[in-house]
């Protein structure tokens, strides 16, 4: 089998949203899961529901540089509350937008190189290295949510972390 951009971003993609998921469901199981979407790792840093609201986002730029799509526009500089539900919901949204994506069409656009905005710069890119600087940043949001529950005593080991990315 060949390891093609659609394996390395898409079936990641979807294994870190499932990991994410798999965490915010544990977390609602918690005496303390109503105040969770709010807390912090850091005061200066955004909330749980941020770090959701992040992570999918995320993967929705890609996909749509990977499809030649217009990018969403959504304001990533601001902090978000959401509860469990909505957490939830944009996740699976996100999840059925990577199960729709057809595999063809991100190799088709995985090597174009066209302007694409990064942070506050506008740069030539390729679908291949913004999916490599987005993935990382997609696990940068799903590691942080992570850190957010255990800080907060969600019963979380590692095995939560990883047991998504074990399953084909």
């Amino acid at each position: 089998m060949v390891y093609t951009l659609y394996e390395g971003f898409v079936l990641q993609a979807k294994r870190g949203l499932t990991t994410l998921s798999h965490i915010l469901r544990k977390a609602e199981q918690q005496p303390n899961a109503s105040s969770l979407p709010s807390c912090r790792l850091h005061n200066d840093m955004k909330s749980l529901s941020y770090q959701v609201f992040a992570a999918t986002t995320q993967t929705l730029l890609v996909l749509a540089k990977l499809t030649a799509e217009s990018l969403p526009t959504e304001d990533t500089s601001k902090d978000v509350i959401y509860t469990f539900a909505e957490m939830h919901g944009r996740i699976d949204r996100v999840l059925q937008a990577l199960d729709a994506v057809d595999k063809d069409l991100i190799l088709e656009n995985c090597e174009a190189v066209t302007p694409t905005p990064l942070g506050a710069n506008i740069l030539p890119l390729s679908g291949i290295t913004y999916a490599c600087i987005m993935q990382a940043n997609i696990f940068f949001h799903v590691t942080t949510a992570y850190g957010i529950l255990r800080k907060e005593g969600v019963p979380l080991g590692k095995v939560d972390y990883i047991l998504p990315f074990a399953t084909s």
